[in-house]
């Protein structure tokens, strides 16, 4: 399964979702970022518009390839601090059981994928990702919710037999805090 390609045609994303990645950047390239989505037809952004997935996508590619890969995970860090929680969440398990509500509600049209929660234990959790956004991006993602919901680092790793880079289906990260 091939990162940065949407898993259907007509699938769209909140424009709330679309700022993550401005918001993520480094200020000084901010206005890259707004040159590269602009590129892919995503113009005068508005929250609570909805834009092509496959736009977004080809934005984000692009600008991992010319900003690169450490703002991607920078990206990844900030959605959490950029992302309305509710009030029920009150720690890492609830926070990343959330992921995928969230997910769902800045995604229509299609089959989108999805952020499963599949073992937890003391202090630690297993997320199953199935999305066409980049690996690292998930895992970076996973770590950086753990953090936001608890007073300890987390620490990250790939589990399982699969890896959508090498072409499986899902990714699978241990998180543990």
């Amino acid at each position: 399964m091939a990162t940065f390609e949407p898993f259907e045609e007509g699938v769209e994303i909140r424009g709330q979702a679309v700022l993550s990645i401005v918001a993520g950047v480094p200020s000084a390239f901010e206005s890259k970022a707004y040159d590269l989505l602009a590129a892919e037809g995503i113009e005068d952004l508005e929250s609570e518009e909805w834009y092509p997935q496959s736009s977004y996508l080809s934005a984000y590619r692009r600008i991992v390839e010319e900003i690169g890969e450490s703002t991607l995970r920078r990206i990844a860090q900030s959605t959490p601090e950029n992302a309305e929680w509710p009030p029920s969440v009150d720690g890492p398990v609830a926070a990343l059981e959330s992921i995928n509500d969230a997910y769902q509600q800045n995604h229509r049209g299609g089959e989108i994928g999805s952020y499963d929660i599949v073992d937890t234990g003391d202090r630690q959790a297993t997320v199953e990702c199935r999305t066409p956004y980049p690996c690292a991006f998930d895992q970076e993602l996973v770590e950086a919710t753990v953090e936001a919901f608890s007073d300890n680092y987390a620490d990250t790793s790939e589990v399982g037999a699969t890896c959508r880079e090498d072409g499986g289906e899902r990714c699978a990260y241990r998180v543990e805090w």
